[in-house]
């Protein structure tokens, strides 16, 4: 099928097994951004390697093969500590170059630097190394804030464009409580990017069907992220909305995942639900009672990652 690059190498797509899209296994943000002061910064520190060994234990337990790791430099990425905690516990991990959105962390020499200034940083993360080391990125990060794109963001997004289409690397978004996504796609399309190799993720916190109808038109996969987090509406919202893409012919498009990216979503770190909750809670309940058939469930947690996480011939 082809090749997937993870902080050890790269491996063959089919080595992924059962993999989760978008998680978090450390990261210290620093002050970087708003989101990262104060109680809530705190809550994002996931600066413990010994720990990040525990929550990848905890996955390989249950079956889990891959975690797509979500933190750039700009929220604390630990390339050592992704290297050592794969390496330990023999779980791929996959990371990224790029950002989150600008309010997560952005320096200030952006506003000076051309599209092509900072796709030449990615393509060097995801070809020579990241953080003074020869561990290459798997795949890069943009995003978007609330309700609007900063200028900053969207050169983000068009030196993604740029530097995923060089590497061959994948494309994936964040975005602010769901939004911005069709916008993405349009700038996307401005760029003249291959749809084929972008992802979006986060968009289960906005349920609107005709809004993930109108982006997985575009050719993107989506990522629900959110399930077993009933403060971003409960699972039978999502399990609706999965249910009518399916009946639309998008079951290749979807993925899941958890994004848990602070202390109080870890049972590592005493609370939860952790990475087993996929597995064992959401799976089964959409197979034994929602009616999904697990050939859908096994696209999503198998194939379609795969099957965009593989890189593609540079151009």
């Amino acid at each position: 099928m082809g090749k997937v690059r993870t902080v050890l190498g790269d491996i063959e797509t089919t080595e992924m097994g059962f993999t989760m899209a978008h998680e978090h296994i450390l990261t210290d943000p620093k002050g970087e951004g708003s989101k990262a002061t104060g109680e809530e910064g705190g809550d994002h520190l996931l600066n413990s390697v010994e720990k990040a060994k525990e929550m990848l234990i905890e996955f390989r337990e249950v079956g889990g093969g891959t975690i797509v790791e979500t933190t750039p430099k700009s929220w604390g990425r630990n390339t050592p500590g992704m290297v050592e905690a794969s390496s330990a516990t023999g779980v791929h991990v996959l990371a990224c170059t790029g950002v989150i959105c600008e309010e997560h962390g952005m320096g200030p020499e952006v506003d000076d630097m051309t599209i092509n200034q900072i796709a030449d940083g990615m393509i060097a993360e995801c070809t020579q190394g990241m953080d003074g080391t020869d561990h290459k990125a798997g795949w890069i990060k943009v995003g978007t804030a609330y309700m609007h794109i900063t200028p900053n963001e969207e050169k983000y997004i068009r030196a993604g464009a740029r530097a995923a289409t060089k590497t061959g690397a994948p494309l994936h978004a964040h975005t602010t409580n769901g939004t911005m996504g069709i916008e993405i796609t349009e700038i996307l399309q401005d760029e003249g990017f291959d749809m084929e190799r972008m992802m979006i993720a986060h968009v289960d916190r906005n349920p609107d069907l005709w809004y993930h109808r109108q982006m997985l038109k575009t050719g993107v996969y989506l990522i629900y992220d959110g399930p077993g987090k009933a403060k971003y509406y409960p699972d039978s919202m999502r399990i609706e909305l999965l249910r009518q893409l399916v009946a639309d012919g998008y079951e290749e498009k979807l993925m899941l995942s958890n994004d848990m990216g602070r202390r109080s979503h870890h049972k590592v770190y005493g609370y939860g639900p952790g990475f087993t909750w996929i597995k064992e809670r959401f799976l089964p309940r959409l197979v034994n009672d929602e009616g999904f058939s697990e050939e859908v469930v096994h696209k999503f947690m198998y194939e379609n990652p795969q099957r965009v996480y593989t890189w593609a011939d540079p151009k």
